[in-house]
């Protein structure tokens, strides 16, 4: 036996016996870039060369089998929008687009992973994937995004097929110049998906961002008409840094564009966390894609099957407050003074915040700890990665992170705010965050569509200096400056920044909700692993509930932990 297909799975022992033709499974789709002729010969053509990916606007994950040389080819879309699973079993390998699937051919879901887990837990999600391959259950690997994996009888061989390379010309650009040429693919990119979901029900996720208003404003430029669009907003939370309703309003009164909203108040929390692990069998990266799930529910049940997002527009575009950091590094570096203390004056500015102060201070120590200007490399940041390991037993501390690779921190191009932004595209913010969206999406009966994922689009930002990110204070100015006209300035010129950040601790404040985490971490299997501090459950619900300390960040991945525990077991 070869190659057995089972729907959209497949079980693959090299060796005599297998079918005399070639045959594939696939998901996702080809927006762009097709060259013609048969579906069939493409896919052909993708197993023999998987860099012609390159050449296409697809999200397209594909499993071909080559009959001549007895060898399946796994090839994964460029950013990680839709998964593609393989465990060894019984000689061979299975392969799943899905993990329920692929559990199936494995006789059953395998035990917890804890390596990942440990970064989920006492590190910070965003290391969950510093090994892209792996996943939170054991011998269950992944193809890393932009990559491909060749199964034979010599063993597995991945190599990377997507080339995000520098383009020197985009320094040179002047700032309206490089706008309009990023906004122009980014519509390209946003067209090519509408006409290929031509006939099919859509619409559109937003928020008060810029990015998901970005996509639905040149959509709606280019189908001529009101957009249908769902919004998560929290009740009870009116003035809260989790209310984006006012921008969201603004920019419905705008448009025109129909709004459906969901109101979230506060969940029974544990209970539509398990049921969500019972459709997805992993945790999810942080609490919003639980929230992201009810309003992909209420859109399926709607009839949508397609929802448009902004998502990589922050990875790409520099749209997190940290990233002003690597910019100020980079002007540091360059001698810009002058522009650096005006920079930093206008970021304290729009940006300041009672617990996450902005200043020259806050800026310059930064700097000293994570910046290494004569080597032109950043360092992991320790504050974050060991912000919560004093809850932890430091024996298991110690060990699992004597196991642990290092943190990547690749350094390709000549700035530092590029580099920082390609890290956390290929290893850290968009590979967990982009797994969530995936399996809290199809779990409810939709696909994602990310127009801000192109490798065409990532490319030119990844290119683009800081000087043509920022501006006054402002980030993702390749947008703002071309949106012009396009976009209202009620969205175009907003620097507040919420992202969907669902409000759970505000939620893990109510004392029911804290007493039935408490007896979660407390009971067995999670008490039995061992990993917390002696009554280190206890002060870090006690710390959260009087106000001391926001924990949110770390009781999510053991809340998370201690549930998946309950469902699969060690």
């Amino acid at each position: 036996m070869s190659v057995v297909f089972h729907g959209n799975a497949l079980f693959f022992r090299p060796g005599p016996g297998g079918p005399d033709r070639d045959g594939y499974i696939g998901q996702g789709r080809v927006f762009g870039g097709f060259p013609g002729g048969t579906e069939a010969g493409l896919m052909a053509d993708l197993a023999r060369n998987p860099g012609l990916m390159g050449d296409l606007e697809t999200d397209l994950c594909l499993a071909y089998y080559q009959a001549d040389a007895d060898r399946l080819v796994l090839i994964r879309d460029a950013c990680g929008l839709g998964p593609l699973f393989y465990a060894q079993s019984g000689g061979g390998w299975a392969v799943a687009f899905d993990l329920g699937d692929l559990f199936r051919l494995l006789g059953g879901p395998p035990p917890m992973d804890e390596d990942t887990f440990f970064d989920f837990v006492g590190t910070h999600y965003r290391y969950i994937f510093r090994d892209p391959g792996r996943t939170f259950h054991r011998g269950v690997r992944q193809v890393p995004a932009g990559c491909s994996l060749s199964l034979s009888a010599g063993g597995p061989r991945e190599t990377r097929w997507l080339d995000l390379g520098f383009l020197p010309e985009v320094p040179a650009m002047d700032p309206g110049e490089a706008s309009r040429r990023y906004v122009s693919l980014l519509e390209e990119n946003v067209v090519l998906r509408l006409e290929a979901l031509a006939g099919q029900d859509y619409a559109f996720s937003i928020s008060s961002g810029l990015d998901s208003s970005s996509v639905a404003a040149l959509a709606a430029r280019h189908l001529g008409r009101p957009l249908d669009c769902w919004f998560m907003a929290y009740r009870d939370q009116s003035g809260s840094p989790f209310d984006e309703t006012g921008g969201v309003m603004d920019l419905i009164e705008a448009t025109g564009w129909r709004l459906n909203r969901v109101d979230l108040g506060a969940p029974d929390l544990l209970a539509e966390t398990r049921a969500l692990m019972d459709l997805t069998l992993a945790p999810m990266a942080t609490v919003t894609w639980l929230a992201h799930h009810v309003l992909a529910k209420k859109a399926a049940q709607a009839g949508c099957r397609f929802l448009f997002s902004g998502l990589g527009g922050d990875e790409s575009l520099a749209g997190e407050f940290e990233h002003f950091f690597a910019f100020f590094a980079d002007l540091r570096a360059a001698g810009q003074e002058d522009l650096l203390e005006r920079e930093t004056a206008a970021w304290a500015r729009l940006h300041d915040h009672p617990v996450f102060r902005k200043s020259p201070a806050v800026r310059d120590d930064w700097l000293a700890r994570n910046v290494d200007f004569a080597a032109r490399t950043l360092k992991v940041d320790q504050a974050r990665y060991l912000a919560v390991r004093e809850y932890f037993d430091q024996d298991w501390w110690t060990s699992m992170e004597a196991r642990q690779p290092p943190v990547p921190l690749p350094h390709p191009y000549p700035f530092f705010l590029s580099n920082r932004l390609f890290q956390e595209m290929s290893s850290e913010t968009s590979v967990p965050t982009l797994w969530s969206e995936s399996l809290s999406s199809r779990a409810a009966g939709l696909r994602g569509v990310f127009p801000m994922t192109s490798p065409r689009l990532l490319r030119l930002a990844l290119s683009a200096p800081g000087t043509l990110k920022y501006e006054d204070g402002l980030t993702k100015m390749l947008l703002r400056r071309a949106l012009s006209g396009i976009l209202p300035d009620s969205s175009r010129l907003n620097p507040v920044k919420t992202g969907f950040n669902a409000p759970l601790d505000l939620w893990l404040r109510e004392p029911g909700l804290a007493r039935e985490v408490g007896g979660l971490l407390s009971s067995p299997p999670f008490s039995r692993l061992g990993w917390l501090a002696p009554g280190a459950a206890g002060r870090i619900l006690a710390e959260h509930l009087d106000g001391r300390r926001n924990h949110m960040m770390l009781l999510w991945p053991l809340i998370s932990t201690a549930i998946f525990l309950e469902k699969f077991g060690r």
